[in-house]
């Protein structure tokens, strides 16, 4: 495993919510996979895409989920946190070890988060 992630894949269905999330992290020194704002394409990123974590919006729309992202991810053994409005209880498809972050996510909401995947995590 890894120290010091690199590559964060967000996975967002509002576009204006995924490019602030991309700029937070970008200001900070993360390279950002995506975002992604489809479900076809978020699968697709997850199988192929060099990722060390990735933020996952619980609800993509149109009765969509980010589950099936994070079974690929899971297999592939990348940490992932759901990003959500919802509580925890109210998703249906949440293991027990599965991070969640309520919305809305500040720049200290994602740092936190990131240094509980990555104690080591040093930013700027």
């Amino acid at each position: 495993m890894i120290n010091q992630p690199q590559n964060i894949f967000i996975v967002e269905d509002e576009v204006v919510v995924a490019f602030e999330m991309s700029d937070l992290l970008e200001d900070i020194g993360f390279n950002v996979v995506g975002p992604s704002i489809h479900l076809e394409d978020a699968k697709e990123k997850a199988r192929d895409g060099d990722i060390d974590i990735a933020f996952l919006d619980v609800n993509l729309g149109r009765n969509k989920t980010s589950k099936p992202v994070a079974d690929i991810l899971r297999e592939r053994g990348i940490p992932f946190v759901f990003i959500t409005a919802y509580d925890a209880d109210q998703i249906s498809f949440l293991g027990p070890d599965d991070r969640v972050v309520k919305k809305p996510v500040s720049s200290q909401k994602l740092i936190e988060t990131l240094r509980r995947v990555y104690p080591s995590l040093e930013t700027e």
